[in-house]
């Protein structure tokens, strides 16, 4: 058990598997009145992350901030597809209770997928900087835009300064790619934009993602409490 609930730890009595495991995400988008950010992470300490520990399946949350605009991500992480859908209803639980201890919050959609990729140097912390790409892309190209993920880009992020981790997930049924690479600081992630652009649009562009189709953002880790085998690396073979 995390002796800093809420925060940056790992849940070490989680067994490690040999070989790719197939894991799926639920992303909530959330958004707060910028000067309610610190109450919303608050939130998620205290009262999400404590019911998600014995959620049958879950193997860990975090949830991102962008305190500039007040937009959030709530990610939670299960061990297959039958423990994210049996989840559900604390999903249903948990976005309740931020429009209700938050003031002004607004639920702005859920999506599920599954990881493909899960690429790590460096523990999870609190703190930690991260760029999310989505790419709305076609179905039949997924698996396309992860072998060059894998192959060609996830080198060159090794590469640079500060770089911790990447995690990528695709919705096989939208086409929907989503590609997080995470940063000691926002001083690396900016530092590393002019290596990453070119390689992006040519991901998005394997997935069958057009300009348009592409939305860039950046978060803090306000809070990351994983387990042992969602902070493993491991890579599916597409």
């Amino acid at each position: 058990m995390c002796s800093r609930p809420g925060r940056s730890c790992f849940w070490p009595n989680v067994l490690l598997t040999k070989g790719w495991k197939a894991m799926f995400l639920r992303a909530t988008r959330v958004q707060t009145p910028p000067d309610k950010v610190n109450e919303a992470i608050k939130n998620f300490e205290t009262n999400i992350i404590k019911g998600l520990r014995s959620a049958a399946g879950n193997q860990g949350a975090s949830f991102l901030v962008n305190r500039q605009t007040g937009a959030a991500l709530g990610i939670t992480y299960w061990e297959s597809a039958k423990a994210l859908a049996n989840s559900e209803q604390i999903g249903t639980q948990s976005r309740t209770q931020l429009t209700k201890h938050v003031a002004g919050s607004q639920i702005v959609n859920v999506e599920r997928a599954e990881l493909m990729i899960m690429d790590r140097v460096a523990a999870p912390k609190a703190g930690s900087f991260l760029r999310l790409v989505t790419a709305n892309g076609d179905p039949e190209k997924l698996d396309a835009a992860i072998v060059n993920l894998r192959n060609q880009v996830l080198p060159l992020l090794k590469a640079q300064k500060g770089y911790r981790a990447t995690i990528a997930a695709v919705d096989r049924q939208t086409g929907r790619l989503s590609v997080s690479t995470v940063w000691d600081s926002k001083a690396d992630l900016d530092a590393s934009e002019g290596k990453l652009a070119g390689p992006r649009a040519e991901v998005a562009k394997l997935a069958g993602a057009g300009p348009n189709d592409v939305q860039v953002e950046i978060f803090e880790t306000a809070v990351v409490e994983l387990s042992a085998a969602a902070t493993q690396t491991s890579t599916a073979r597409a």
